[in-house]
């Protein structure tokens, strides 16, 4: 019968070895990035890039024109209210 800090001590174990073959396959990943960049070559899309960073600016217009909202709604309350 197993006890429930040796189920503990195992699953501790396999998240900490999880943990260091992605840590490992990262850092293969970026090495071979680097290597083929200095050649002038790449395995990331430029598409792809650049769709993420436009994602991200959406996300970010969205939030300057609900706070700015915000803003005013609060203004017009101190002000008039």
């Amino acid at each position: 019968m197993v006890s429930r800090k040796e189920i503990r001590d195992q699953k501790l174990k396999e998240t900490k070895e999880k943990a260091r073959e992605t840590r490992k396959l990262k850092k293969e990943n970026r090495k071979k990035e680097r290597q083929l960049s200095k050649q002038g070559k790449t395995t990331k899309k430029r598409f792809d890039e650049m769709e993420r960073y436009r994602r991200t600016e959406k996300v970010l217009t969205r939030a300057i024109i609900i706070v700015s909202l915000l803003l005013i709604i609060v203004l017009v309350f101190a002000f008039y209210g």
